[in-house]
Parts: C-alpha cells; sequence; structure tokens
C-alpha cells in the first residue's frame, strides 16, 4: 500500500509499450524522477499527476502513530502504542516533499499544456496545483511559491505568507475556469483523465466547490469576519457541484497492489479481524442513531455498537465493534471534493449567517447526499432525518456545532477536511483522554506541522521562521477562541 504510485502504470503501460521510450520506463520505476521528452505528451503526464495527487491525501491517514485517521478518533488501535500528539520536525513531511514529487509534476504538466495552447490539460494542472498550495498553506503557514520549483537557480526559495499562497492559489482556479471554459487547443482530455474523463463542467465545479471550501477555511481569519467568509463560499458554492456524479474521487482496482489504504490498513490491524472504529465516533453516531453504522461497523459481542479506546484491550466477551471488510474495502475511493461537502459548507455559511431554514434545509440535503453515496434506504434517510436532534438550533456556536458534527461522520476516511475543521472551530467536542489511551496532550491534536528537519537545516528563509508550538496556534487563521 505505501508504495501507491504504482497507480500510474494502470492506465499507461499499453501505451508506453509501444512508445519504445526508454526513458519514461526508467521514470515508471521511479516517478520523481520524470523528464521531458516528446513522447511524455499531456495525457500520460496526468494519469501521473492525479495518482500522486490522491497519495497526499491518504500518506496523511495511516501515518504511522500520528496519522490523521488517529487523531480525529475515527480508529484504535488495539492494545498498542497511541497516538501521542507529539511531534517533530518533518512529521508527515510527505506533504512537504511535494515540492520535488506531486505538485513539481503538476506544475510541469501545466507548462507543458500551455506551451503547446492545450488549454484543458492546463487547467486541469491549475486545480491540481491549486490545491497544494492551499495545502501547504493551511498545514505550514508560510511556505515557499514559485521559486522553489525554479531548482538549483534558488537553492534558498524566499518563502510566501499564507495571504499570499492563497491568493496564489485562487488566482490559479479563475484562470482554471477561464481555461475549461473555452477550446481544448486541438488537445481533448479524454479516458486519461481517470477521475473525470475529461468532463470540463465538472473540473469547472470542482474548482468552485474549492474555492468554497477555502473560503471558510478563513472563517476567523485576521482582516475578515465569519459572515464575509460565508458569502464568499456561498457565491462560489452557486457554480459548484450539483449531485454526487460531481464527486472527485481515484476509485481503486481489486488487483493486489492497488488496493486502497484503508483495506490495507484492515489487513494490517493488530486485532486479525480489521481496524477497531474508535468509542468517540460510534458513540456519537449511536446518539444520533445513525444508519450508516449498519454498513460501516460490525456489531459488538454483547450487540449493538461499541467503539474501542486507542490502545486499549477489551474484556473477555466484550470485543467492540470492527469495520467492516466490505465498506473499508480493496475499492475504497481516495477523495479530494464531495458533492456533500458541498452541501455541509453551505449549511455553515448559513449557520453563520444565522440564516437557520437554510441552513436546515442545506444540511438535510447533506446528510442525504453522503447516505446516498454510502448506500443507506430512503425510508432510513427519511426517518434519519426527521429526529428532533437534527433541528437546527437557533444560535451561531449551536448550528455550528451540529453541522461540524454531522460533516465529521460524513467524511470518514475521506477528504481530511475534518482535521481543519475542529482547528478552526473547535467542532466536534473531541474528549481526547477518553478517547486514547496516554495520550500526551488531551486538549489538542497538532494544529499544523513542522518543517522537514533537512529544509530547516539548508533554508535560511525556513531557519528565520523558528520553531513553532504546535498545541499552542496553528496557521494564521487559527484565530477562534479555544474552550
Amino acid at each position: 500500500m505505501k508504495n501507491k504510485i504504482k497507480y500510474i502504470i494502470v492506465s499507461i503501460v499499453s501505451v508506453l509499450l509501444f512508445t519504445g521510450c526508454e526513458e519514461w520506463l526508467d521514470v515508471n520505476q521511479n516517478p520523481n524522477a520524470i523528464v521531458d521528452s516528446p513522447a511524455i505528451t499531456e495525457d500520460i503526464y496526468l494519469i501521473g499527476v492525479q495518482s500522486e495527487w490522491v497519495q497526499k491525501i491518504s500518506d496523511s491517514w495511516y501515518w504511522w502513530g500520528g496519522g490523521i485517521r488517529e487523531w480525529t478518533c475515527y480508529t484504535s488501535r488495539q492494545q498498542s502504542t497511541t497516538a501521542s500528539f507529539i511531534i517533530s520536525p518533518g512529521h508527515m513531511a510527505h506533504q512537504w516533499n511535494c515540492y520535488s514529487g506531486s505538485l513539481n509534476h503538476t506544475v510541469a504538466l501545466y507548462e507543458k499544456a500551455e506551451g503547446n495552447n492545450h488549454n484543458h490539460y492546463q487547467g486541469i494542472a491549475a486545480i491540481i496545483a491549486a490545491w497544494h498550495w492551499f495545502m501547504l498553506a493551511d498545514f505550514y503557514d508560510k511556505a515557499p511559491l514559485e521559486q522553489a520549483m525554479k531548482g538549483s537557480e534558488y537553492p534558498y526559495p524566499e518563502v510566501a505568507d499564507q495571504d499570499e499562497l492563497y491568493a496564489h492559489a485562487n488566482a490559479l482556479l479563475d484562470e482554471a475556469v477561464t481555461l475549461l471554459s473555452g477550446d481544448d487547443g486541438g488537445k481533448p482530455v479524454g479516458n486519461d483523465d481517470y477521475m473525470l474523463e475529461g468532463d470540463t463542467d465538472k473540473w469547472i465545479r470542482a474548482a468552485y466547490a474549492i474555492k468554497a471550501r477555502q473560503a471558510l477555511r478563513l472563517s476567523y481569519a485576521t482582516g475578515t469576519t465569519p459572515e464575509a467568509q460565508a458569502d464568499a463560499a456561498l457565491a462560489a458554492l452557486a457554480n459548484a457541484m450539483t449531485s454526487i456524479d460531481d464527486n472527485v474521487v481515484w476509485r481503486h482496482s481489486t488487483d493486489a497492489g492497488y488496493w486502497s489504504w484503508v483495506y490495507d490498513d484492515m489487513l494490517e490491524a493488530y486485532t486479525g479481524e480489521g481496524m477497531s472504529p474508535n468509542i468517540f465516533l460510534v458513540d456519537l453516531m449511536n446518539y444520533f442513531n445513525d444508519p450508516r453504522r449498519y454498513i460501516m461497523f460490525t456489531e459488538a459481542e454483547q450487540g449493538g455498537f461499541k467503539g474501542l479506546r486507542a490502545g486499549a484491550m477489551y474484556d473477555p466477551g466484550d470485543k467492540p465493534s470492527r469495520y467492516r471488510w466490505d465498506y473499508a474495502n480493496e475499492s475504497f475511493p481516495d477523495h479530494i471534493i464531495t458533492y456533500h461537502e458541498c452541501k455541509f459548507i453551505e449549511a455553515e455559511a448559513y449557520a453563520l449567517k444565522s440564516d437557520w431554514a437554510n441552513c436546515k434545509t442545506a444540511l438535510d440535503e447533506a446528510i442525504t447526499a453522503d447516505m446516498m453515496w454510502e448506500g443507506v434506504p430512503a425510508d432510513s434517510i427519511t426517518a434519519y432525518l426527521a429526529q428532533p436532534e437534527l433541528d437546527v438550533p437557533t444560535n451561531v456556536e449551536d448550528a455550528q456545532k451540529l453541522v461540524i458534527e454531522q460533516k465529521y461522520i460524513a467524511n470518514l476516511f475521506e477528504t481530511r477536511t475534518q482535521y481543519f475543521d475542529w482547528i478552526r472551530t473547535g467542532y466536534p467536542e473531541y474528549d481526547f483522554d477518553y478517547a486514547i489511551e496516554n495520550v500526551d496532550n488531551t486538549e489538542t491534536f497538532p494544529r499544523r506541522l513542522l518543517y522537514p528537519q533537512d529544509e530547516i537545516d539548508k533554508n535560511p528563509n525556513i531557519q528565520a521562521l523558528g520553531l513553532p508550538n504546535v498545541h499552542e496556534k496553528g496557521t494564521s487563521w487559527d484565530n477562534k477562541p479555544r474552550k
């Protein structure tokens, strides 16, 4: 599973066998050595770029001893060392390493398409690059911009602040919409686009969805207000996703070697029976009598659904629930952004504006979309939405809490927005001491990442930033008072 870059082979190996391009065959063994060649056209680049893109999502989920799935109380490793919330420079460094991998290759695709006037490939590359710049801003706050793409020309690239990174990413999304709205320049995108099969309308909607996500992420940033960011998010959502058919996901093959990280982690779980859901997650779903439990979890030994405290061992005769094998399966998709996330963004935006009626409408649509995605029967969805626990409170904090709790459940193993949502809003209200044994910090998991040690050592511009306290404050937008 850790060798996820093998994705590249799935769709292009037959093409490469006929090109006779020895240079690309070398790249196939070492994708970080991608070189320019007339044989490496945009359609060949794209599948590799997309595979590296989704790897940035999956890598942060399974990081041993401190991945987002443990920090956000989705899974519990039975009778084992738990996530301590103590990190050192380089923790989850694969995010930063996009400068030499996924982001680097995305920029190469962008420049190649731009040089050939292949506008739709350039537009897709612009969206993928924008996602990366937002990711760097949200994890690291300050990071190099274009200088980092120029290799030895700038051995010590200067750092940009979060505002600059966000502005650059949003400009790329605006450019992508323009490029994808026009002609393709003589080279249409087709099945080489593994995610959306060259559907430019869906890519445009994805660009607006990402704009909405990032607008709301700045809800408590300096120089703006939650209401203003809610308006910005709603404006973007007017052109964003319209159904679950617009979901941007990477669907895995069921062939060995191409399995999802979720399935690989099921195989590697200490239990021999698959991963255990955390007690916090299951308790929350039990409170709402959530029908997705029957799809996601096995029943506990004593009946019903019961989670496990991370690191603990259950008592004999009291085995907890496990994730179901037919849920956490080989083809479980990697998610970039989804329609149900768009509707949750809309619901929170209306909550921030104290528009309770529209908040309730959007919340119901968000939950319905996710439950349809998970295969919940229609009558179960109707019953779930009808319960008084889903009534939207008429104050901002409680309304926001309800929306984020439902979003947290729906986002299980998907886009990692729940990590950023908790830092931004304080919801859901984790009880880390209850959920995780021997946790070193019972108040917060790391609210940002530290720069890799080699970057600190070699770049004086990074050295000058010092070593932030990751438990005290995250990035620049992390300003909401903590309870």
